[in-house]
């Protein structure tokens, strides 16, 4: 309704204001007429004076004016001269009331006829023709005359609106009613549609757009009906189909069912294969293995140690060989497991390049290691899978380079408290290796690597999955030589428990090395300068001699000449005549240095002439040993027992070993006798367990696979049988699974040792299960002089005479100490006991590895104050004694970090600026 409203009221307003106007313009219109006719008569009365016709007027003409509704009032002026000469309008005749607007004669004077209207009247005002004197008449009309029919006109115009409106609203409601009662049956329609009810049909309407819609809703209703009819036709379908698809899945599912069993009887058969041929390669290999290390400790010349070296290198390949068979399996199915135990990473380099040297030699290829001098002597790593990797990158470079040199670096990027990070860089020259090859090894490391592998790329990935499982990393990348370098980044633990090497020095010794290959030369010089020696280098052999000759002459004879097969050419002949001559005429030390073919070509006439015979790859051991060789003024006492001293023990342990093959048992006997501990040895489970009963045993290795009964019984019958102590039970097995590791375990074995077991590994387990006897100091020195704060002489001698690693062992104490105040102090307000007697437990174990003796000494009294709280028992009794330690325990600690704050480590250990490593 509103536009029909808003219409009507615009019509009525517009009615209004026309009829308003109208009525204006009649009263204007008569106003004028009037005036006119006024003005007219008087000027036809000409001839009568104008008194006369003015007095008429008056009396006559302007009362018959005032009888019309429409006028007012009548008044005529007339302007005369006053005394001063102005002129001035005065009243000559008026009909009526007084005007409501007056006039003066400069207002009127020189204008025409005219209307003036304003708020308060409207007034016809006319001039008179023919007067000398300014004279007007002026005829004021009466306004509500036509306001008071412009209000009858909009009252009427109102009154016909409301009652179009109302009528219009009526009519509205009723056509409103309708639509409301056909939607609402549309509705209904709808819902019975949208509830499945398709048969539902909507009544026709007289209304064209009504009707139109109920066309729509019905068309819609038969479209659904006959969709629906359609899906069910094709819902019945599927489920047919659906149930026939089941059917053929159960069946292939029984197929299925049956064929993964087959598979895993076959992978069990296979395993069982696997673990059964280890076991039978690794038993005997590691009598091999072990008798050849043992050999290796008594006097035999340099020849017999170099085949010796060469019979282990080659069993250790061996294993590594073993263990890359069943490593490929394990990185398939992802039961991978690392081993833990100390190891020497660049001596694992090193072995691997003597190993892989043949392959490189018959492609005219020298392996030269460099590892670096600041990587710490013993590392917590698996050897064998890290030896496996280095194993597959060189391999991999040899394939992919011919005539020159494969450097493999070692260096020590980051270090912290109980990790290192190392990066292993292989660099080789690409002359074996087109682009193809390269792209196809770069797509190895890919996310998606190629379906076919060649050799290089089952190696290549046998090597990323080891370093992935290591949480390491390897890259590829292109150099400058058109090959590729191949960079391994790797993090190994630090092993704080074995006893550091001592560091090997030669002051002042000046060494010749006289070798055509720069990258070799710049090898033994970096060693040689790392030992505090002065390397000169000499590249060609044809001038060796006049340049002996001339440092002879000038009294600058090197204490040793370090020279290499490569010098001669192939020629052996003058290569030993030029050696001999060095020796006779210049009394020159002499160290032969070659791949072991060529050594063996020269050994037979040079050995009696040359000090000490030296294989390529230059190995840091064997270049120290041909040094101590040609330089007896340096040579060091051989240890009669090997490289591992024995362990002090506060008495003599006895030790039962188990194992049914006799070498092994032979083996184990000579490698912990060397430990100054008294071994009985058993042959079978059986009597294994006649000695236990009979025998106190302070530990026991247990051989595992042993005809009869074999170790996982009868260590389950030690359990079963023994009270109070338990011995400590050590599982020999050549078998490293997971799952064999987790049965072991579980059975009741405390730890295993996979075989072949090396001295290290041994030594290792022993220390770890069984208690080292550890000298303390003598009570009289302590008395006669306290203790002091910092002791450099004990730190040096608890780090094995290693300044470096007593200057480090002391930096990770001293950094450590303002957390451990802090710990200490909030666990002691807290009254954590437990927490405490950790981390004073702590605190005193790292104070045993540096020369800290009063903090070492405090720690372990309030050590020994929380033990039996520790032990939930009510030990609080003394706790003036308590509160006095803790606080002897803060005084040294603030003490020890305000010595730090003022001391230079490396000035106090005598090392260089330059020389102390980056950590």
């Amino acid at each position: 309704m509103s536009p029909a409203l808003i219409l009507a009221v615009l019509l009525c307003l517009l009615f209004t204001l026309q009829q308003m106007t109208d009525r204006r313009d009649l009263l204007l219109s008569h106003g004028r007429a009037s005036a006119e006719q006024l003005v007219e008569l008087i000027h036809l009365s000409d001839d009568y004076s104008f008194e006369d016709r003015i007095r008429w007027l008056d009396k006559s003409l302007m009362a018959l004016m005032l009888e019309r509704d429409m006028i007012r009032s009548v008044q005529l002026y007339r302007a005369d001269r006053d005394a001063q000469g102005k002129e001035e309008f005065k009243l000559i005749s008026s009909v009526g009331p007084r005007p409501r607007t007056a006039f003066t004669a400069e207002q009127l004077k020189g204008k025409q006829a005219h209307i003036y209207e304003d708020l308060k009247s409207l007034q016809v005002l006319h001039p008179l023709r023919g007067e000398d004197t300014n004279c007007w008449l002026t005829i004021e009309l009466h306004r509500p005359y036509f306001l008071v029919g412009t209000y009858q006109v909009a009252l009427v115009g109102l009154v016909g609106l409301i009652v179009c409106a109302l009528i219009a609203l009526v009519w509205a409601v009723a056509l409103s009613e309708r639509a409301s009662h056909s939607l609402e049956r549309y509705k209904d329609s709808l819902r019975a549609i949208g509830q499945g009810k398709f048969n539902t049909r909507t009544p026709s309407s007289n209304n064209v757009e009504l009707a139109q819609l109920s066309e729509e809703i019905n068309l819609m209703a038969d479209n659904l009906a006959e969709y629906h009819r359609d899906y069910q036709e094709g819902l019945h379908q599927s489920m047919e189909d659906l149930r026939q698809s089941l059917d053929s899945m159960e069946e292939q599912n029984i197929e299925l069912e049956l064929a993964r069993k087959k598979a895993l009887e076959n992978s069990r058969v296979k395993s069982t294969f696997l673990a059964n041929t280890s076991h039978e390669i690794r038993t005997p290999l590691n009598g091999i293995i072990g008798f050849t290390n043992l050999l290796l400790k008594t006097e035999v010349d340099q020849l017999q140690q170099d085949y010796l070296q060469t019979i282990l290198r080659s069993s250790e390949s061996l294993l590594t060989t073993i263990n890359d068979i069943l490593d490929f399996s394990r990185i398939e199915s992802g039961n991978l497991v690392l081993d833990h135990s100390p190891m020497n990473l660049g001596q694992v380099l090193e072995e691997t390049l003597q190993i892989l040297a043949p392959y490189g030699y018959e492609h005219n290829l020298e392996l030269v290691p460099f590892v670096d001098p600041q990587l710490p002597p013993s590392q917590i790593g698996d050897p064998l899978r890290i030896k496996q990797i280095f194993t597959n990158l060189v391999s991999t470079a040899i394939r992919c380079s011919e005539n020159g040199s494969i450097p493999v670096r070692i260096t020590v990027q980051s270090g912290k408290e109980s990790e290192l990070m190392v990066r292993i860089g292989i660099v080789d020259n690409g002359a074996r290796c087109d682009d193809q090859g390269r792209r196809e090894l770069k797509q190895l490391l890919s996310s998606n690597p190629p379906q076919q592998m060649t050799n290089n790329g089952m190696g290549l990935g046998i090597a990323r999955s080891l370093v992935q499982s290591m949480n390491g990393e390897l890259t590829i990348e292109d150099n400058d030589q058109g090959g590729c370098s191949y960079w391994v980044q790797l993090p190994l633990a630090l092993d704080r428990n074995r006893t550091a090497v001592t560091r090997e020095q030669f002051p002042g010794c000046r060494l010749l090395l006289v070798d055509p290959n720069p990258m070799t030369r710049q090898q033994i010089g970096q060693q040689l300068a790392h030992w505090q020696a002065e390397p000169l280098e000499h590249s060609d052999g044809e001038y060796l001699v006049p340049a002996i000759e001339q440092m002879w002459r000038h009294d600058a004879m090197p204490d040793a000449l370090i020279i290499d097969t490569a010098v001669a050419g192939g020629d052996f002949d003058t290569f030993i005549s030029t050696v001999q001559q060095l020796v006779d005429n210049f009394q020159c030390r002499v160290i032969i240095q070659g791949s072991p073919v060529d050594l063996r070509r020269c050994y037979d006439t040079l050995r009696t002439r040359v000090l000490a015979f030296l294989g390529k790859p230059v190995s840091r051991d064997g270049l120290l040993r041909a040094l101590k060789r040609a330089l007896p003024h340096q040579a060091q006492s051989r240890p009669p027992s090997g490289s591992v001293p024995s362990l002090p023990w506060p008495a003599k342990p006895r030790v039962l070993a188990v194992d049914d093959y006799e070498a092994n048992r032979l083996l184990m006997s000579e490698l912990l006798r060397a430990q100054n501990i008294e071994v009985v040895v058993a042959s079978s489970g059986e009597e294994a367990l006649e000695l236990w009963r009979d025998q106190h045993f302070d530990m026991i290795f247990m051989d595992i696979q042993m005809p009869g009964m074999d170790g996982i019984a009868t260590t389950g019958k030690i359990r079963d049988e023994e009270t109070g102590h338990r011995t400590p039970i050590i599982a020999l097995t050549a078998h490293v699974g997971t799952e064999e590791k987790s049965r072991l375990l579980s059975a009741g074995l405390d730890d295993y040792l996979s075989k072949p077991v090396s001295e290290t590994q041994l030594t290792h387990t022993v220390k770890r299960w069984m208690e080292v006897y550890t000298p303390s100091e003598p009570e009289q020195l302590v008395t006669l002089a306290g203790p002091r704060l910092v002791d450099i002489g004990e730190s040096l001698s608890l780090a094995n005479q290693d300044p470096n690693l007593a200057r480090d062992l002391l930096r990770m104490l001293l950094k450590g100490l303002h957390e451990d105040e802090q710990e200490l102090s909030r666990m002691y307000q807290e009254g954590d006991c437990q927490g405490l007697f950790e981390r004073v437990h702590r605190l005193h174990g790292g104070c045993c590895y540096c020369g800290v003796p009063r903090l070492r000494a405090a720690t372990e009294q309030l050590q020994e104050l929380l033990r039996p709280i520790q032990e939930e028992v009510e030990a609080r009794a003394d706790s003036a004694a308590f509160e006095s330690a803790y606080e002897r325990v803060r005084k040294e600690i603030r003490s020890l970090r305000d010595w730090a704050a003022d001391q230079d480590l490396e000035m106090l250990f005598g090392l260089e600026p330059e020389t102390a490593p980056h950590r």
